[in-house]
């Protein structure tokens, strides 16, 4: 099966490499058609699935993948992921729960967890995944981004003004960061800092229309 797995998937990386992903696509389900067991040809039509925004077919196909490989862990984990794209955020949670309980070590299921449990609108939940991923990995920036819009959405914003400013000390160009720190100092009344990183986020983005309708607030309501 592995010889006839590598020439189907070489037949559609031509057409991937050329552009043509519908195509391969096309490929690959005429040899599930004859081999739904097919884990490497599985793989494969799942990631072009997600490529492609097909998130159903997606979804079914780590589905399958995990029929005939209950132990896959990283199809489980791609399972979750598309859940989440798919906004059925219940279904992502129970996924990274599932990961997690296992007992392998996937810091990343932490992230997409604390992500689905935030747009469910369970930010403590969402806090203590980020605090977890940084435990694995210090340095992980987005952990610590999204770590700091969780606090801000629970109102515990002397915890989230720190990982802000540590942000852009690091990265000036971080302008979400600058942005919502501009937003949790017009919320503590603190107005010139937050005109100040409101003006730094049109520096750097002049289009960003939140930042500039919030300035033009700041200054119509004579806030200074």
């Amino acid at each position: 099966m592995a010889t006839l797995s590598n020439t189907v998937i070489e037949k559609a990386n031509d057409f991937i490499i050329a552009g043509d992903l519908n195509k391969a696509v096309a490929i690959f389900e005429k040899h599930l058609a004859k081999h739904p067991g097919d884990i490497l040809v599985l793989l494969e039509v799942a990631n072009l699935y997600y490529i492609l925004g097909e998130m159903n077919k997606c979804k079914k196909a780590y589905v399958e993948i995990r029929t005939h490989k209950p132990e896959s862990i990283f199809a489980l984990y791609r399972l979750g992921v598309a859940l989440y794209r798919s906004t059925d955020f219940t279904g992502a949670v129970q996924v990274f729960n599932q990961i997690i309980d296992s007992g392998k070590h996937f810091p990343m299921a932490y992230m997409w967890l604390g992500l689905s449990y935030y747009h469910l609108g369970r930010e403590k939940q969402s806090i203590e995944c980020y605090k977890k991923v940084l435990e694995y990995s210090p340095e992980a920036t987005m952990a610590s981004y999204y770590l700091g819009i969780a606090l801000k959405a629970a109102g515990r914003y002397d915890e989230a003004i720190p990982l802000f400013e540590k942000l852009i000390s690091e990265n000036d160009m971080h302008v979400s960061a600058h942005y919502h720190l501009g937003r949790i100092y017009m919320k503590t009344r603190k107005y010139e800092k937050a005109a100040e990183e409101l003006k730094t986020v049109l520096k750097h983005d002049p289009s960003h229309k939140h930042a500039s309708e919030m300035l033009d607030y700041l200054y119509d309501d004579d806030n200074f």
